[in-house]
């Protein structure tokens, strides 16, 4: 337990006691599309151009009904959503999608501190791309996922058990 804990900031600590999920209903929906649309904005015109909202509420649309997602709740307040896909040889964290004020709080990390516990207990890897324009590149990297790949408009992580030991902060791994 103390290798965990001490692998994150106080904030993401505090931040995993505050933090919770439950299934999206239909009712989520309108706070997703305004949740995405916040998050991905900035990104989208870094990367891509000109933000077109019509494209953007497709983009949303097809995702969201492609798989289930949980709403974030943090100190009982949704905040963001995630989809997490649980396939038979890894996790695949789909989306992971916070409202840029509720960003940098360590709630991303507690989050992903979930999904790589789960991972973790099912012996499998877990396995996301995000926009090369995101900064949340940098907060997977943090807690310890390592880049395996790219795409025209992706980088692509995983994490695994054996990547463990090279988490800044860890007893057993690296210190800098």
């Amino acid at each position: 337990m103390a290798a965990t804990l001490s692998r994150w900031p106080t904030n993401s600590i505090l931040a995993r006691l505050a933090t919770t999920r439950r299934a999206a209903t239909v009712t989520d929906r309108a706070f997703a599309c305004r949740t995405h649309h916040l998050a991905y904005r900035d990104v989208v015109e870094r990367q891509f151009g000109a933000w077109v909202e019509e494209q953007q509420d497709g983009f949303f649309q097809s995702s969201w009904a492609a798989q289930p997602h949980e709403i974030i709740l943090f100190e009982g307040e949704p905040c963001g959503y995630v989809c997490v896909d649980d396939r038979p040889a890894d996790v695949h964290l789909r989306e992971l999608v916070l409202a840029p004020h509720y960003q940098g709080q360590g709630i991303g990390s507690a989050v992903l501190d979930a999904v790589i516990e789960h991972a973790n207990a099912r012996r499998v890897p877990v396995r996301l791309g995000t926009h090369l324009a995101k900064r949340a590149a940098n907060l997977y990297r943090r807690v310890g996922f390592r880049q395996i790949g790219s795409t025209d408009t992706q980088l692509l992580f995983e994490w695994t058990a054996a990547d463990e030991t090279s988490i800044p902060g860890s007893e057993s791994g690296p210190t800098s």
